[in-house]
């Protein structure tokens, strides 16, 4: 995780958090292998946005969930996390 923001509440009261993640992998394309690496805006919500709140910045995730838009009027893609993982046994 690179960044994150600070943890609010909805009006029902449920957590959310917005944090920025790095990925890196090597993917292939055309027969080629090629290296990507991109910064990606993400959400948690509910205990998940508990759990990232209370994550080191800088400590590798492994971080599962699907795209979708940021909001009604925003087109704007975001990573909506379900699943956050230490990398390698950290905490």
């Amino acid at each position: 995780m690179l960044k994150r923001g600070a943890l609010r509440f909805t009006p029902a009261g449920i957590p959310i958090l917005d944090f920025v993640i790095a990925h890196s992998s090597v993917q292939s394309e055309a027969g080629s292998r090629r290296k990507v690496q991109c910064d990606v805006d993400a959400v948690a919500v509910g205990e998940l946005a508990v759990r990232i709140e209370a994550t080191k910045i800088n400590q590798p995730l492994q971080v599962a969930g699907f795209l979708a838009r940021n909001s009604v009027g925003n087109r704007k893609l975001m990573l909506r996390a379900v699943r956050v993982e230490p990398v390698g046994g950290a905490d």
